[in-house]
């Protein structure tokens, strides 16, 4: 007795792929390794760069912009007051004063020097009419000289304010812009790895659809063999000492020689789709040509030899 069953499913080809895809993973790791870890420093120092750069500008914004818009908003607060308002009139009326009184003693002394008697009603008129004009225009000057200060003092400031104004938002765009910075530094620190790892997915795959391949045909050829070996039991059961020889059914078939009694032709021979396993005996053909009562026609079509009746043995080689 002897034969052979299914191979087992090899596995040397799926190995040998797997271990290449690997060590291309490994490879590609080491060479993107130092390049990436250069990137991802570069990346950081940017960060910390930008991190400094946004403390910058909020620390002048704060020290030194947020002062002058406090000023700013008291001193508009105090312009739009009755009493501020009050306080102005109240200047420009005195500053009128003074330069009538000023202009007068000016005027007197003038006409003194020319002979004109200063008590007499003409050179009174005149020397009124003249300075109180001279005394309005100048008083009226110097209130609007005041107000002009006032109002360039505030525009200037307005405008001072204003170039602060953006700090807030470059402050905030350069912590944006480091935050974006140490994300692209980890992903870069990230990326050999994440390679390394598809590369191992892929050589994973590899094997898995290999082995699934070879798991599937060697199931296959179990099955096989099962049916075969199934359908020559059954045939036993059906009829009895019966065995199937159709020649249909049979591989590797080789003339051995003769049974002396029937002088029927000896074949060694496998069953296709079985295990490999090698019989001897007779063909369903040749015993039908020569003893055909001793053929049965199985319900599938293929022929059974009556191996009791001819008094020949098929045995396992």
């Amino acid at each position: 007795m002897g034969g052979k069953s299914q191979p087992a499913p090899d596995y040397s080809g799926m190995e040998a792929l797997g271990r290449e895809q690997l060590q291309f993973a490994r490879d590609q790791y080491a060479d993107i390794k130092p390049l990436a870890t250069r990137i991802a420093d570069q990346q950081m120092a940017a960060q910390a760069q930008q991190m400094q750069q946004a403390q910058d500008y909020y620390n002048y914004q704060r020290d030194t912009f947020r002062p002058l818009e406090q000023g700013l908003v008291s001193d508009a607060t105090r312009f739009s007051t009755e009493g501020y308002r009050e306080q102005q009139a109240r200047d420009a009326a005195a500053a009128t004063g003074r330069a009538f009184g000023v202009m007068q003693d000016a005027a007197s002394r003038a006409a003194a020097s020319r002979g004109v008697n200063p008590n007499s009603g003409a050179g009174m008129a005149l020397q009124s009419q003249n300075m109180l004009g001279l005394a309005a225009g100048r008083a009226n000057a110097m209130t609007g000289a005041r107000n002009q200060a006032e109002q360039m003092g505030f525009a200037r400031r307005l405008d001072v304010t204003g170039l602060g104004r953006n700090l807030a938002g470059a402050s905030t765009a350069a912590y944006g812009g480091a935050t974006g910075a140490g994300t692209a530094g980890l992903a870069s620190s990230m990326a050999p790895g994440s390679q390394a790892m598809t590369g191992m997915a892929q050589a994973g795959q590899t094997m898995g659809t290999v082995l699934n391949n070879q798991t599937s045909q060697f199931n296959a050829g179990l099955n096989a063999e099962g049916q075969v070996m199934g359908a020559l039991a059954g045939a036993a059961t059906t009829y009895g000492l019966a065995k199937v020889s159709d020649r249909r059914l049979k591989e590797n078939i080789e003339l051995v020689g003769r049974d002396e009694r029937t002088m029927l032709p000896l074949y060694e021979f496998e069953y296709k789709g079985g295990s490999g396993r090698r019989f001897l005996g007779v063909m369903a053909q040749d015993v039908a040509e020569s003893y055909p009562d001793m053929v049965f026609t199985m319900p599938d079509g293929f022929m059974a030899v009556n191996y009791a009746g001819l008094g020949i043995e098929m045995v396992e080689v």
